[in-house]
């Protein structure tokens, strides 16, 4: 009868000493940070009247840059997704929004809607390719994309250009990351409505 208790007690204290080490070697649960981006004070002082209805999409996203988590890049070969850090949304919805709300500041022009929610055969629309929204080598955020300016009622390409802008974050972190993002999108977005001053 002794032996047995003393086997119990045995058995017993190895499963606890076993359940400890495992609970003891599990890492805690990731946290996941969300950021947004946006609109920037930096916007046009120039006095635009009398332009057609603005339309702006499709905006597309590389696929490496759309599955969720911020991106930095490795090399110029490789990038990595920071699983701890995430848009907080569908990044091609976002900047949808963003180059919506940036034009309108710009160019003091409230019809300026998203396509294709709104459509028509007046004005000009304005479609978008991301190839890079992400922190570079050195850590800048870093832009790149490819964009055209379309007139609607015969669907002629007006202009069509490759755009890069590089913003130096004010420190290491990922808010300052997506506010740097947030510059170089409204740096785009200007020269975007200066075009439109140009081909209107």
């Amino acid at each position: 009868m002794n032996n047995n208790k003393c086997l119990c007690v045995r058995i017993t204290g190895s499963l606890l000493f076993f359940c400890v080490g495992i609970f003891g070697c599990m890492s805690p649960p990731l946290q996941v940070q969300y950021h947004q981006l946006h609109v920037s004070t930096l916007q046009s002082s120039a006095q635009v009247h009398a332009l057609d209805t603005i339309l702006v999409g499709p905006i597309r996203v590389g696929s490496f840059l759309g599955q969720g988590p911020l991106v930095k890049q490795n090399s110029q070969h490789s990038s990595i997704l920071l699983e701890q850090h995430h848009w907080a949304g569908n990044l091609d919805e976002m900047l949808s929004q963003l180059i919506i709300q940036n034009l309108i500041l710009d160019l003091d022009h409230e019809k300026t809607y998203s396509y294709p929610e709104s459509s028509g055969t007046k004005g000009i629309r304005l479609a978008m390719d991301f190839f890079h929204f992400e922190k570079d080598t050195v850590g800048n955020a870093f832009l790149e994309a490819r964009w055209k300016i379309i007139k609607n009622s015969d669907q002629s390409i007006l202009f069509s250009s490759t755009s890069t802008h590089t913003i130096t974050p004010k420190d290491s972190g990922y808010d300052a990351l997506a506010s740097g993002l947030s510059m170089a999108l409204t740096k785009l977005c200007q020269e975007i409505a200066n075009q439109i001053i140009q081909v209107q």
